[in-house]
Order: structure tokens, then sequence, then C-alpha cells
């Protein structure tokens, strides 16, 4: 099973094209605030690009965030692919929606007695992708997908079964969060694993799979793909996919061994040697532990990274902007490890980058891995 990658695009904290997220990446600085409403540090995004034809549009749609952050990341994918004029279904992953236009909305209804009139077609997941549907003008499927933080890989999984079964040729996949709300923020308070804002603004507030454990923080980002069937010309593709869950004992839980990734890494994992893995790693205590026992008992020493120290962890989105990351570890053929100590196995520096894995974990004892290559071209 391998499925084209034709076109990739992604918006976070740490930039808004993949190219200034890379660079970013390599040069180790964090960009995060502190979110005024709550005193909670967040990754928010400084601006986004000025793009008329964008920002006409959601004008003229009341957009949410949410969808804004995902028109500007899929349009750099579709614009790749040369996809413009094309038909393709569209599968958005998400695991608040557009929790903006909801919690406004709601706070409209609870002053004033009555909510504004669109508040019933803008607070629907399906809005998310309705609203790409329509901005590229295509007339195949559009849905949206929520399964919590693992929602950007689950519409990455569905796209691929659509290409499979021959129900589609083109599929843009990805996912789109903003979750940087006052409600959103004091629910992940709320769970008692949110970092506190380090001294130092040069120190990332979000660490993933450091000792000790920082704690999660939130961001805020969008990231798609465009996958086709593999042609000639195509550089990346998806190699292999598992997904699978566990009984943890709990909704937010993970059992210790984190039995779920190891299924899905082991399905997902193929043929052939694997440069290193992304983890999921949002920071937290027994989520980044699972992980690495989890990895450690597939791949024994691997080289593991995690981005959410530039991005925070960006829930439904995060597995797609760690994919589009990792994309640009093989163009670039140089392995990105954590700016501060993380205990990961050694890189060979030097070593020509052909594949990796990226993790994507959820409530509800959910997992998703995916692995991505480059092709020897023609």
């Amino acid at each position: 099973m391998k499925y084209a990658i034709a076109g990739t695009g992604a918006v976070s904290a740490a930039g808004t094209t993949a190219e200034v997220q890379h660079a970013h990446y390599r040069a180790g600085r964090p960009a995060w605030q502190v979110d005024p409403a709550t005193g909670l540090p967040v990754y928010a995004i400084a601006s986004l690009p000025a793009h008329p034809a964008i920002a006409t549009f959601a004008a003229e749609r009341h957009l949410d965030r949410g969808s804004l952050l995902a028109l500007h990341a899929a349009e750099q994918a579709v614009a790749a692919a040369g996809w413009h004029s094309r038909d393709f279904a569209v599968l958005v992953g998400c695991s608040r929606g557009p929790t903006e236009s909801w919690e406004s909305t709601f706070s409209t209804y609870t002053s004033e007695g009555q909510p504004p009139v669109r508040t019933s077609p803008q607070t629907t997941l399906g809005s998310l992708g309705f609203a790409l549907a329509d901005y590229f003008g295509t007339g195949s499927l559009s849905t949206g997908v929520s399964v919590t933080c693992s929602s950007g890989f689950h519409a990455l999984y569905h796209g691929i079964a659509l290409l499979a079964a021959g129900m589609a040729d083109r599929v843009l996949v990805g996912g789109t969060e903003a979750p940087l709300t006052p409600f959103t923020l004091r629910q992940m308070e709320a769970l008692r694993v949110y970092a506190r804002s380090p001294e130092d603004a040069g120190t990332p507030p979000c660490r993933p799979l450091a000792d000790p454990p920082s704690g999660m923080v939130v961001g805020e980002g969008a990231a798609f793909l465009a996958l086709e069937r593999v042609q000639d010309h195509h550089q990346f593709v998806v190699e292999g996919l598992g997904a699978a869950r566990e009984r943890a004992g709990s909704s937010t839980g993970i059992s210790r061994e984190g039995d779920a990734l190891q299924h899905a890494m082991r399905e997902a994992t193929g043929e052939g040697a694997l440069d290193f893995v992304i983890a999921h790693a949002p920071g937290t205590p027994r989520g980044d532990a699972a992980e690495r026992v989890a990895i450690e008992s597939v791949f024994g020493s691997v080289p593991v990274t995690s981005l959410k120290w530039a991005t925070g962890h960006t829930f439904g989105a995060s597995g797609p902007l760690a994919l589009v990351g990792g994309i640009g570890m093989l163009q670039g053929h140089e392995f990105l490890a954590t700016p501060y100590p993380s205990a990961t196995p050694a890189f060979a520096d030097g070593k020509i980058l052909r594949s990796f894995l990226v993790n994507a974990t959820g409530f509800g004892g959910n997992a998703i891995s995916v692995r991505v290559g480059r092709r020897s071209l023609p």
C-alpha cells in the first residue's frame, strides 16, 4: 500500500508555511505567549499571511477561526498538488470543532436569551469541511471527523480508504484546530496536566519527552495533505497505516505499555528500515512515558523527536502537522531533535533519510501511526 502525497500545507505558531516552520524547528526558538484571559501559556499564530481570496471568502461566510486556519493550510496543499479547478474529496479532522463560534454564540444566548441567526450551521463539525469544499468549488464528498487528538490522522486513514476502494481519485485530508478559548483552556487545566509558564521566554513551556515532564500546552494550527495514487513524479508516499484502541481504565488514560500504540506502530511499519519516529508526546508524565515504552518495545533503539515544543498540542491538527515537519526532515536529510535533553538514541549525522513514522493518540484509548517514505525517482 503506497499513496502519494502530492502536496502539503501547514500553519502553526512555528510559522505559516512548511519552509518557515522547518527553519523554526532548526533554530530551536519557541514562539509562545501568555493567554490574557486565563494566564496560561499558549502557542498562538502571530498573524496569517495576506490572502485576499481567503479573506473575502471568510468575511462573506463569517467563518470560525478553525475554518480560517484550514483554508490557509489547504490552499498551500492544493496549489502544490496542482489541484485548482480539479474535483476532489475533503476530509477534515478536528477534536473540538468550531469551538470559538460555539462559545461566542452560547455567550450571546445566555446574555440575551436568543442565539445569533447563523448559530446552528456555524457550530457544526461539518462546517469545517463544507467551508473548504465551497472555497475550492469541489462537488465530491466533504466531511468532518472528530476522534479527539488523533482526528487529523483519522481523516487521513479514511481518505486512503476512499482511494483504495476506488471511491475517489484525489482526497484532501488533514486537521485543523483553534482551541485557544477560555472554556477549552480551562478544560485542559482541569485535567491537571497543563504546564506553567517558564521564567525564561526562551524556554519552551511544552517540552515533550523531557525529564521531568513539563506538562501540556495548547496550540492552534492546521495541516493538510493532497493524496492521490502514485505516479512517476511523486516523491513522498504514505507507506503504511496502523490504527488501534485499548481499554485504559479511564476516558483520558493510556496503559503503561502503550498497548494501542504498539499495535498501531507494528501495523504501520511494514518492511524496510525506519530512520526516526515523531512521537505524539504531549508533555504529560504518563502519556510520554507510555509512548517511550511502546516505541522501544516495537523498534528498540531508534531516534525519537517531537515538534510540540514549537507548536504546542494542536489536538486534531497535531498528527498532520508533525507529518509535514517530518517531510521537511527527509527533504533536508536532517533529523531535528528537541532543543533540550530528551534521552533519545543518538542520530548519525549525514545519514540519508528515507522514512519515518508519526504517532497520534487521543482520549478513548485510540492510536494511529502513519509511515511516510521517500521514493527513488526515475
